[in-house]
């Protein structure tokens, strides 16, 4: 009950967070400052949370420093292309395409580890291709939503490193993690920000949307910890695919965002195609472990 509880809080968290991004767009706030924001605010949960500053003692001595760069860096980018991709799609198909990511990083990780993929394998990844060429059907364009497809499956492959580089971070706990590779994508939009405005800054109303955008992602992720370290991860990735179909939710009720027929078909063979994969990989990695 609990775990549903924490992941399902978890996924209403970031779901809100991501459904905001159009609205602020509305105010023409740059994407730099925006991701600023949320960066700089998630740094400062980190720091309320771990109740302390930097130390780096662990990383010296794990040597640590590149796989702390390398994340950093991957945060950064997955975030950027995310939310550039919500320009040319909305803000809810963008989500289902990002939750490609358990296909991809089975994909990776299959290729570094030259493990031969089965047939139930390649038939998922062709669901899912078939998936996202319906979600591309659009009155929009084929060009433009191919545009914001690349730019979110891009985000996903970013997001599919971070999530086979982290268990490379030795034993920090996760609030150190993300006190560690928040604070190098903060300053980085910082400064992109300021060579790209100088001092100017947007409205007050649109500064709250960023701030509140911000707080809402950092709940998320307490909320997801909570739910990792309590139940695991295998059980919180399971209520996390409530994500994406909360933010066409919220999409159809903020913006009044549809999906024809064919895109909603799309929308099931992506998830299907995903969940399928991430759950056997989870079973393969039980299986090793046993």
């Amino acid at each position: 009950m609990f775990v549903v509880r924490f992941a399902l809080l978890s996924s209403l968290f970031y779901a809100l967070n991501v459904s905001m991004i159009p609205l602020i767009y509305s105010f023409e706030v740059s994407v730099f400052l925006f991701l600023f924001i949320r960066f700089g605010t998630t740094f400062c949960s980190s720091l309320f949370v771990t109740k302390s500053l930097f130390s780096f003692k662990k990383i010296k001595q794990q040597r640590l420093g590149l796989w702390v760069l390398l994340l950093s860096l991957l945060f950064a980018v997955q975030s950027w292309l995310y939310v550039e991709a919500v320009k040319y799609m909305s803000v809810g198909l963008a989500s289902v395409v990002l939750f490609t990511y358990p296909l991809l990083t089975y994909l990776i990780v299959s290729i570094t580890k030259k493990r031969s993929l089965d047939l139930t394998t390649i038939l998922m990844f062709l669901i899912a291709i078939a998936g996202i060429a319906a979600i591309s059907q659009s009155d929009e364009g084929f060009y433009t939503m191919a545009i914001g497809i690349i730019l979110a499956l891009l985000s996903a492959l970013s997001y599919s490193l971070i999530l086979i580089i982290t268990p490379k971070m030795g034993s920090l706990r996760n609030w150190e993690i993300v006190k560690f590779t928040t604070l190098i994508p903060a300053l980085s939009f910082l400064i992109l920000f300021l060579s790209e405005t100088g001092f100017y800054w947007p409205q007050k109303e649109a500064l709250l949307l960023c701030f509140i955008s911000g707080t809402l992602f950092a709940i998320g992720m307490m909320f997801y910890h909570i739910s990792v370290k309590k139940y695991g991860p295998v059980r919180t990735a399971n209520i996390g695919y409530t994500e994406p179909l909360l933010v066409l939710i919220f999409g159809f009720i903020a913006y009044l965002d549809t999906i024809t027929i064919i895109q909603g078909i799309g929308v099931i063979m992506v998830a299907l195609a995903s969940i399928t994969i991430e759950k056997r990989q989870l079973i393969q990695n039980n299986t090793a472990g046993e």
